[in-house]
């Protein structure tokens, strides 16, 4: 079982990938917010999908309502059983790849990609990569750190050298200081 949490469409490829090697098994889904999903797959085909107390079509709606995700599979065969709700066409395309169009989960993905955000600046860009290299030196509180140093001065250099007077050795510095100003020349 993956042990950390992915993106929901993530989970949903690693379904695809299982029915299209025509297998058989559960399909278990965990969620952030501690809500279990079930989906048996028969021979490559979708038998069966549950989500907390949902089942068939409802399942898939409340599945599809989900941001992240771990997710396991437990290959092996199993009788039919007569309780099964059938799923929905629309409900089994969305499922099986009509996902990967749903904008609302597209979103959840990737809400940097949304139309409405706007490109960055010339010196934002540069303190994204400041603070990159910072946290390879000094790890989170790097972070803080170039807060601190960015907000005390607008000029690069002396930026660079409050944030390197928090590295331990000369020779650590140098390195730090190499290594950020090539960054910022690829850019």
């Amino acid at each position: 079982m993956v042990t950390e949490f992915r993106p929901l469409i993530e989970v949903l490829r690693e379904l695809q990938r299982l029915v299209q090697k025509k297998v058989s098994g559960h399909f278990f889904i965990a969620t952030e917010s501690n809500h279990s999903s079930m989906i048996l797959l028969r021979n490559g085909q979708v038998d069966e999908v549950t989500f907390s107390r949902y089942r068939s079509d409802e399942a898939v709606k409340q599945l599809a309502g989900v941001s992240a995700a771990r997710a396991r599979f437990q290959p092996g065969k199993f009788d039919a059983s007569a309780g099964r709700t059938p799923l929905g066409e629309a409900a089994l395309q969305w499922l099986l790849g009509g996902f990967e169009s749903d904008k609302a989960v597209q979103q959840r993905v990737a809400p940097a990609a949304a139309p409405s955000a706007p490109p960055k600046t010339d010196a934002e860009a540069s303190r994204e990569i400041v603070e990159k290299v910072t946290l390879t030196y000094l790890g989170p509180i790097g972070t803080l750190i170039c807060d601190e140093a960015f907000s005390s001065s607008g000029n690069m250099d002396q930026v660079l050298e409050q944030i390197g007077s928090n590295l331990s050795t000369p020779e650590e510095i140098r390195r730090f200081m190499e290594e950020v100003r090539s960054a910022l020349a690829r850019g």
